[in-house]
């Protein structure tokens, strides 16, 4: 290949992508070369996790875009103390581009290339030569900060149970109440119970999108189909699954406001 770093004995690899093809694509390109041992394929954020832990391998082609969990909220996940070398893996992201490229990081566009694949192991065998596994932990510690703060509001939901993470989407959600130290979510498909406060889950949430209308109560605008005047300058809201929830007099001149 015209590299020109002496090859580091054993390279483990893990490989992370909810595709199918575009595993088994990487996987052929990796085996050409000699030094790289691929010990495991991950098709998801938590069966990442898992094989990251367990294997602890030199380096992880990580997918951002994934439907479960994407790859910043892996690498969130994963101990940072022994963080692996990342070679990041996107179809076209104009962040991740950006922001790979101005912390000297390595990614790697689909379709594949095998030169560019190539290229970015050249950079892995330099750096762990050259072991700046701290500092490279460190830059990949700061896009995953980037990334989280230019989220400004969050898509989705982690649901843990018994030792599993389930993810709700926000647009599923109709109405949140809360119980005590507890909220429920609930969506189309069922209610689901997280531990939060119901004014912290509303800083979360897009104003644009979900509004409070009562101290306990937060609702999707999307499911409103009309309100309805009470007394004592209450209101009720009717939403399209016909559930009724009371609008507060607090809440309820933004909320009118705001489905006009």
């Amino acid at each position: 290949m015209g590299h020109l770093v002496k090859f580091v004995n054993n390279i483990t690899a893990i490989i992370v992508d909810d595709e199918p093809l575009a595993r088994h694509g990487l996987h052929d390109i990796l085996v050409e070369e000699k030094d790289i041992t691929v010990v495991a394929e991950s098709k998801d954020g938590e069966e990442a996790v898992r094989h990251i832990r367990k294997y602890s391998p030199d380096v992880v082609f990580l997918d951002i875009q994934m439907p479960e969990s994407n790859g910043f909220e892996v690498l969130d996940a994963i101990p940072k103390e022994t963080m692996p070398l990342i070679i990041f893996v996107t179809a076209y992201d104009e962040f991740a581009v950006k922001a790979f490229s101005e912390n000297a990081l390595d990614y790697i566009l689909k379709p594949f290339d095998s030169e560019r694949v190539h290229s970015a192991l050249h950079r892995v065998r330099t750096m762990l030569q050259m072991k700046e596994r701290a500092d490279y932990s460190k830059k990949i510690l700061e896009i995953v900060k980037h990334y989280q703060s230019s989220q400004k509001y969050i898509d989705r939901i982690p649901i843990r149970n018994a030792g599993k993470i389930s993810f709700v989407s926000v647009e599923d959600i109709i109405w949140i109440d809360a119980a005590a130290d507890y909220i429920n979510l609930h969506t189309s498909f069922g209610t689901s119970t997280i531990r939060e406060s119901i004014g912290a889950m509303e800083e979360q949430l897009d104003p644009s999108k979900f509004i409070r209308i009562h101290r306990s109560t937060i609702v999707n605008l999307l499911f409103i189909r009309e309100l309805r005047p009470m007394d004592h300058g209450e209101y009720t809201a009717l939403l399209r699954q016909g559930t009724i929830l009371t609008v507060s007099r607090t809440y309820k001149k933004r909320l009118a406001s705001m489905i006009k």
